[in-house]
């Protein structure tokens, strides 16, 4: 009988095949870590916008009571963007994308209270199967459009985000961002997928920020963001043609 296992040596399995993904994350933090100076701008404006977001849900500037709703969507937003920013820096970018999605969704959200109160009191008291006709994200989308809202997350960047990080195509090619192939299986450092993520994290997230701190009242981070959000702007003309 035929001796097969020759083929499958040098991958490990079980618990050292875990040990390996945090070993192998841990190498792409290192080189993630040095790349990033390119990117300083967007990463102290990610840096402040979770601020705003852990001082929002956890009230530690001041408890506005109630029902904590609104700080409970920050707390979500929070754990989003800190997990999106760990999986950039670890090099599962298309991870990291697929979390930014739904901080675009949450952004559309937090718009749709500003654009259409009384619509958002409905979302406040809806149940289950209400919030999935009357408040999917294209169901958002539609209503931010129909009342002049600000759509963050709009149509074009929205399926962009679906077909290419979150919904399986025959197209698919998993964490690919340097160059052709058919994709990767776990961390790889590649600058342009740090880049990609950290752009994208950068505008929906300090967006978002931006209305919390008008919501919460966070004058100094609402100037701070402002201030740093237009010198990457500049820096870059992705972020500007991204607003």
């Amino acid at each position: 009988m035929p001796d097969d296992t020759k083929k499958y040596t040098g991958i490990v399995t079980g618990r050292e095949h875990l040990d390996r993904i945090l070993v192998g994350a841990t190498a792409a933090q290192s080189q993630s870590t040095s790349a990033v100076v390119e990117y300083e701008t967007h990463c102290a404006l990610i840096g402040t916008a979770l601020t705003a977001l852990f001082e929002a849900a956890t009230c530690h500037r001041e408890c506005n009571k109630g029902p904590h709703v609104f700080e409970a969507v920050c707390a979500r937003a929070y754990n989003l963007g800190a997990s999106a920013y760990l999986l950039a820096m670890s090099g599962f970018y298309d991870e990291a994308a697929n979390l930014i999605r739904s901080i675009g969704e949450i952004s559309n959200l937090v718009s749709l209270s500003a654009a259409d109160p009384v619509l958002f009191q409905d979302w406040l008291t809806s149940d289950a199967e209400t919030r999935k006709k009357k408040f999917s994200p294209y169901k958002i989308r539609m209503a931010l459009e129909k009342s002049d809202g600000v759509q963050i997350a709009d149509e074009d960047w929205y399926s962009r985000f679906c077909e290419g990080y979150t919904h399986i195509t025959p197209h698919t090619k998993p964490g690919m961002h340097n160059a052709a192939g058919r994709g990767n299986a776990g961390g790889i450092f590649q600058l342009a997928g740090l880049g990609l993520a950290l752009e994208e994290l950068v505008t929906v997230l300090v967006w978002l920020a931006m209305m919390v701190c008008k919501f919460f009242k966070f004058d100094d981070l609402f100037d701070d963001l402002v201030h740093g959000f237009e010198g990457a702007s500049a820096e870059n003309p992705t972020v500007a043609e991204r607003t």
